[in-house]
């Protein structure tokens, strides 16, 4: 009898409570995506020469969780939460992108969190890699240049007539100082078969000999695509830095100078596509980091439109021997102050 009694009790809480929850307002759609992408890698670096399974060659291995929420009037709200891993262990990796936005088509979007800056959007694009881990672009041209900051502000202008113009600008440490703290405004103009942007960031570094003495770098980007074809892209990006550049707690200098990338993008067909960029540094200030070329070439083979098997090869060679030194990837052993490296890739990559 009692049995019954709380059957029935139950029951009576339940259906009600589903009742509310359907007249409720509907919750967000949350959308799981990502990438695993794995390659075996013959690289040399750091007095080392390396091989076996390595992650990342085209793409960061990474789950994103999305949720979006349609508010009426055009206006949404976006939250994004990326989580990078190495796919050759399944170990977790660095923060990616975690943000909340809220934007229309007509006001544009304001996003707070952890995501690229302006100038990285825009020469992320231009790159034939698009960042991947061989890039001379993230490897040579940026080195210690800022590129994703956390505890931000970004705001993406609508695009009139053409333009459309990013602004970011970061709060820097949590502990109140200016250290990490970073401007960043871009503007791009894309018509068609050509696409121009150019950007400035000025970031604040605190001194790792002093610190109690803030210091200041700016770099200023001009860059472009132009698709001489439906099969071919030509890219350019021009590079200048000026003031200082620092990465806790490894590596610190003052440093002026510029870089010049060319690269192309070229598609044989639905399946096969290749990719090419080269990067000439100049630095003009410090005796203690080499000039440089950087040059990395790739081939892919679509077996689906998620699924690619790829091979890249690239290198650096520096003018002279130097204390500091460009690396083929940023998971190698930084090289050794007469080493060029240089690195091989063969590997495969599946979007989900």
């Amino acid at each position: 009898m009692k049995m019954k009694l709380k059957k029935r009790s139950i029951k009576k809480s339940v259906w009600p409570l589903a009742a509310a929850l359907a007249a409720g307002p509907a919750l967000a759609q949350v959308t799981l995506s990502g990438f695993v992408d794995i390659n075996m890698e013959h690289a040399k670096s750091g007095g080392k020469s390396i091989k076996g399974l390595s992650s990342g060659g085209l793409n960061t291995s990474r789950l994103q969780f999305k949720a979006q929420e349609d508010l009426g009037g055009g206006l949404k709200v976006t939250a994004v939460h990326e989580i990078t891993l190495k796919a050759d262990s399944g170990q977790q990796g660095s923060p990616r992108h975690t943000y909340a936005q809220i934007g229309s088509k007509d006001w544009g979007e304001l996003s707070a969190g952890r995501r690229d800056l302006p100038s990285a959007e825009m020469y992320g694009y231009i790159d034939p890699t698009y960042s991947g881990d061989y890039s001379p672009i993230s490897n040579t041209m940026l080195y210690y240049a800022p590129w994703r900051e956390s505890n931000g502000l970004f705001y993406t202008t609508p695009r009139i007539a053409n333009f459309q113009a990013r602004l970011a600008a970061t709060a820097g440490r949590e502990d109140g100082s200016k250290d990490a703290q970073v401007r960043s405004a871009a503007l791009d103009y894309f018509a068609g078969d050509l696409y121009l942007m150019a950007a400035v960031d000025q970031q604040h570094r605190r001194d790792l000999s002093d610190a109690k003495q803030m210091r200041r770098s700016r770099d200023y980007y001009l860059g472009g695509v132009y698709s001489v074809s439906s099969a071919l892209d030509l890219t350019f990006l021009y590079h200048r830095y000026n003031g200082y550049y620092a990465y806790p707690p490894y590596a610190d200098f003052t440093s002026k100078g510029q870089d010049l990338q060319l690269g192309l993008r070229y598609e044989f067909n639905a399946q096969q596509r290749v990719f090419a960029s080269v990067v000439r540094k100049n630095d003009k200030l410090d005796a203690a980091l080499s000039d440089a070329t950087s040059w990395v070439a790739g081939y892919l083979y679509g077996f689906s439109k998620r699924t690619d098997l790829y091979a890249i090869v690239g290198a650096v060679k520096h003018a002279r021997d130097s204390d500091m030194r460009f690396p083929v990837s940023f998971n190698h052993a930084n090289p050794l102050s007469n080493e060029n490296p240089r690195g091989l890739q063969l590997g495969l990559r599946h979007k989900f």
